[in-house]
This record gives structure tokens, C-alpha cells and sequence, in this order.
């Protein structure tokens, strides 16, 4: 008799624990094959890139401009992110096996988001810059200094390491159908505490910068249409990188956080069978955002191309034969030179009227 109380004892706590757990996520083949080959294309082509940008700004762009400082931090944050592909292309390709140990997962983890928000606050320092040179050109002249580029962008990477090290705790290893998980998220225990921490991290990390960089290139795109600058050295470089940073959002930031979010909030109150469906469509989808968000380490080096303090002048001068030394220095002040010109014009301008 107490053997069988304590069987159906055992039966309904084993009932409980699977009512609990509730719908049981699905993987399907896309998954071994998609994000591999994301991370391929991310790691070929965002090593190149990023390689070739340190190389110019360490060697060919000196002495930095105050955007060159901020355009330097956010290649190495995308270079050391490169770097740590490999592991998650084997780990897909092993269907989802992880070999490396707990330690390599926590830091896998915790590198992509310090280079996902490092990425994000750097491009927010970028965009404010240019505002204030473009909209603001006469307040700018004494501010927009390569020591306060310099301390900024120390303070960001501070701000990032520690805003992130709850990642070293949550990211971790575990047994799941006879293989080695190694969760981007988290376990189902910690999945409440960090499912709060992640709504945090998503409105100060990516919220608030994204609303400060909208107001920015809204107000540059404002100083361009009504000031007439068309022969503003600034222009062009402006309408790149807003254009450029408004898509690196809409493709790889956006998507991400809102389905990271919608991923973890389904894993924890929608678990009812008739939603089960649905849990596995956007998880699905959360998988193919992932690939998305790791798009932006091989799209800045466009950036540096296009919207960089001569990256493309000297970029060409260093493919073809050594610049000169006297060069270098003049034209590394090409940016502050910009400001002034288009300050002369603003005051010109006012003079006028």
C-alpha cells in the first residue's frame, strides 16, 4: 500500500513537472544550417573588413580625429566578436553540441553582447557627433576634441563590460536530449529573473539610444534640407551614415530585441498546449534574428567607408604607394577642417540676414 501511494506520489509530481514545463520547443533542420552559414559569410567577411580598418586606423590614419577614435572602438569590438564565430559555426554544424566547456560558453555569450551593445552606444556616439557638427557647427569647434572622444569612448566600453557581466552568470552549459546546450539565454529556473534583466538591458541599451539617434539624424536631415548646404563638406558623409545606421537598426537591432523579448515571455506564459504552435514559430523566427544581429560587424566597415574621416582617400593612397608624411598629418585634421569651413559658412550666413 505505501509503495503504491508513493508511486502515484512520484507519477503526479512527474505530471506536475511536465504541466509546468509546458510546451517543449521544437528545433528544426533550418536551424544547423542557417545560422552556420550566417556565421560564415559574418566571420569571412567581418574579419576582412574589420582587419582591414584597424590596419588603416592604426597605421594610416593617425594622428585620430575625435569620429576616427569612436569608428576605431566600435572595428574592435567587431573584430574580437569575429573572432569567437568559429565556435558557434562547429556548435551548429554538431547539431547544437557544445564541446568547448562551460567557461567558452559564458565568454561566447558574453563577447556577442558586449560587441551588440559596445556596436550600439559607439554608433550612438558617432551619431551625436555629426549632429552637433552638422547642426550645431559653431558650438562644436572646441568640444568636438580627441581627448573627449577618448574618455567617452572608455566610458562606454565601463559601462558595457558591467552592464553585461550578469551575462557570465545566466549564459551557460546544459544536458538537453543527450547532447551539451549552451543556452543564449538561459536555463528554465534563472529564465525569470532573466527575462527582467533582459527587458532592462533592451530599454537602456538599445531603447533610449535608438530614440537618441532618431532625434539626431532628424534634426541633421532638418540642417540639410533648410540650411542649403550643398557644398558643405559634411553633406555627403551625413546622409551615409544616417542611411547606413538607420538600416544596420531596422535589419539587425530591431528584429533582435523584439523577438528575444517575445521568445523568453512565450517560454514563460505561454505555455498552454493550443499555444504551443505558436511558441515554435517564434522561436523559429528569434533563430533567424539572431543570424540578423550578427550582420552588423561585417556592415561597419561600409561605414568607415563611406561616412569615415578620409578612410576612403587614404584607404586608396595605402593600397597603392606610401603616403607621405606630411600628408598624414594634414589630412587626418580633414574633419575639423570640414567644421570650420561649415562654421564660416553658417556665420556667413547669419551675416547676411
Amino acid at each position: 500500500m505505501t509503495t503504491d501511494l508513493n508511486l502515484t506520489s512520484l507519477l503526479n509530481v512527474t505530471d506536475l513537472h511536465n504541466h509546468t514545463r509546458g510546451c517543449s520547443l521544437t528545433k528544426t533542420g533550418f536551424q544547423f544550417y542557417y545560422l552556420p552559414t550566417v556565421y560564415i559569410m559574418v566571420f569571412i567577411t567581418g574579419l576582412v573588413g574589420n582587419s582591414l580598418a584597424i590596419w588603416m586606423f592604426v597605421c594610416h590614419m593617425r594622428p585620430w580625429s575625435s569620429i576616427s577614435v569612436y569608428m576605431f572602438n566600435l572595428a574592435l569590438a567587431d573584430f574580437c566578436y569575429v573572432l569567437s564565430l568559429p565556435f558557434l559555426i562547429f556548435y551548429y554544424f554538431n547539431k547544437t553540441d557544445w564541446i568547448f566547456g562551460d567557461v567558452l560558453c559564458r565568454l561566447q555569450r558574453f563577447i556577442f553582447h558586449v560587441n551588440l551593445y559596445g556596436s550600439i552606444l559607439f554608433l550612438t556616439c558617432i551619431s551625436i557627433h555629426r549632429y552637433t557638427g552638422v547642426v550645431h557647427p559653431l558650438k562644436s569647434l572646441g568640444r568636438l576634441k580627441k581627448k573627449n572622444a577618448v574618455i567617452t569612448s572608455a566610458l562606454v566600453w565601463v559601462v558595457v563590460v558591467i552592464g553585461i557581466s550578469p551575462i557570465l552568470y545566466y549564459s551557460r552549459t546544459g544536458l538537453k536530449r543527450n547532447a551539451t546546450t549552451c543556452y543564449d539565454t538561459t536555463t528554465e529556473d534563472e529564465l525569470p529573473g532573466y527575462f527582467i534583466y533582459s527587458m532592462t538591458l533592451t530599454v537602456f541599451g538599445f531603447c533610449i539610444p535608438f530614440i537618441i539617434i532618431f532625434c539626431c539624424y532628424g534634426m541633421i536631415v532638418k540642417a540639410l534640407i533648410y540650411n542649403d548646404m550643398n557644398n558643405a563638406p559634411l553633406r555627403q558623409k551625413s546622409i551615409h551614415l544616417v542611411i547606413i545606421v538607420l538600416a544596420v537598426f531596422a535589419v539587425s537591432y530591431l528584429p533582435f530585441h523584439v523577438m528575444k523579448n517575445l521568445n523568453m515571455r512565450a517560454r514563460l506564459y505561454f505555455q498552454s498546449p493550443d499555444m504551443c504552435e505558436f511558441n515554435n514559430r517564434v522561436y523559429a523566427t528569434y533563430q533567424v534574428t539572431r543570424g540578423l544581429a550578427s550582420l552588423n560587424s561585417c556592415v561597419d566597415p561600409i561605414l568607415y567607408f563611406l561616412a569615415g574621416d578620409t578612410f576612403r582617400r587614404k584607404l586608396s593612397r595605402a593600397t597603392k604607394k606610401p603616403s607621405r608624411k606630411g600628408d598624414n598629418v594634414l589630412q587626418s585634421k580633414s574633419e575639423e577642417t570640414a567644421l570650420n569651413s561649415l562654421a564660416e559658412y553658417v556665420e556667413n550666413g547669419d551675416r547676411r540676414l
